[in-house]
């Protein structure tokens, strides 16, 4: 089945020879619901002239309407969170004659401009974080791998091996313990880190595949608390006035608050996984949610800069003072 990454646009075209009108019908489903028995969408155009008839639809933000990844589980290999993806079908009509009908496995990632027009995967292991990374970790972490229906085989390089047998498509989670996991052949590298001084803080994001990255910040981090409030004057209780009351009142107080983190010595390949998670429209950190205020982060080189650590800011997403109506 192929798989598209709907942060990027994925565009359906018909063009048929002598056609004057074109239509799509679009169906959306979480795994473990049944497809829609009418379309939740029906998109329909004209040709623009008779030497023009192409006609194509994006419909990366449909499928978005069924993706909301919440939280990355911490529990050992098993299926992900079905919200994490979706499944699309679209069929598509030529002067109201069906053309074509194709189902989508469709993850909440994106693409980048050198990947070109309409990227997609029909690969049945996607390994939802770049191999080529290796992963710095104080405890066991996770990746995210989507395995098409059949049967899957994960070798944690000798030390146990887990066959598993898939009816359908399925998004799971592998655990990283060992230092080599191999995921249908596929081999993850991570490193077990000593940190003695300061204690390690795991951000999880959804990255440029669709899954939850890991990525662990070692040194040392600083919390900040950033209050805002309004000034008011008051009216005096009487003519001969309390002079402890003073002449002013603060209201409509809200606070925020932010920490630094350092990711430690890491290699030069960890600017892509940086790149992620500014990018990201789901972070947390330590499990609670943030969002990233660092707005930029200069690409480090060994050559230039000899050891590699990258500083990111980010800003709890939620209030000290609970106001939630």
């Amino acid at each position: 089945m192929k798989k598209i990454f709907v942060r990027s646009p994925y565009f359906i075209e018909v063009d048929e020879v002598g056609q004057t009108s074109a239509k799509i019908e679009v169906f959306l489903w979480n795994k473990g619901d049944t497809i829609p028995t009418t379309p939740n969408y029906t998109l329909s155009k004209q040709i623009a002239s008779p030497t023009q008839t192409a006609l194509s639809w994006n419909v990366s933000n449909y499928a978005k309407e069924f993706i909301k990844p919440i939280e990355g589980s911490w529990i050992n290999t098993q299926e992900e969170d079905v919200q994490t993806w979706c499944y699309m079908r679209v069929v598509s009509y030529s002067d109201d004659v069906i053309v074509n009908n194709e189902t989508f496995v469709c993850l909440n990632g994106y693409t980048q401009y050198s990947d070109g027009y309409n990227y997609s995967t029909t690969d049945s292991t996607v390994l939802l974080v770049n191999p080529n990374i290796k992963f710095y970790k104080k405890d066991n972490i996770y990746v995210n791998v989507f395995f098409d229906a059949g049967y899957h085989f994960i070798d944690w390089y000798g030390y146990y091996m887990l066959e598993i047998e898939l009816e359908e498509p399925t998004m799971y989670r592998i655990v990283l313990s060992e230092d080599v996991v191999l995921i249908d052949g596929i081999s993850v590298k991570s490193e077990r880190v000593c940190e003695p001084i300061y204690t390690p803080v795991i951000c999880t994001f959804i990255n440029r595949f669709g899954g939850w990255q890991y990525l662990t910040f070692f040194k040392a981090n600083q919390q900040s608390i950033e209050v805002t409030s309004k000034d008011y004057n008051l009216m005096p209780s009487d003519v001969n006035y309390n002079r402890r009351q003073g002449q002013k009142q603060r209201f409509n107080f809200q606070g925020k608050q932010r920490i630094k983190c350092n990711t430690g010595w890491v290699d030069e390949n960890y600017s892509e996984l940086i790149q992620d998670l500014l990018l990201s429209e789901v972070v947390l950190l330590g499990k609670k949610p943030v969002i990233v205020k660092s707005q930029s982060a200069d690409i480090k080189t060994h050559l230039k800069d000899k050891n590699i650590n990258y500083e990111i800011d980010f800003e709890f997403n939620y209030g000290l003072i609970n106001d939630v109506i």
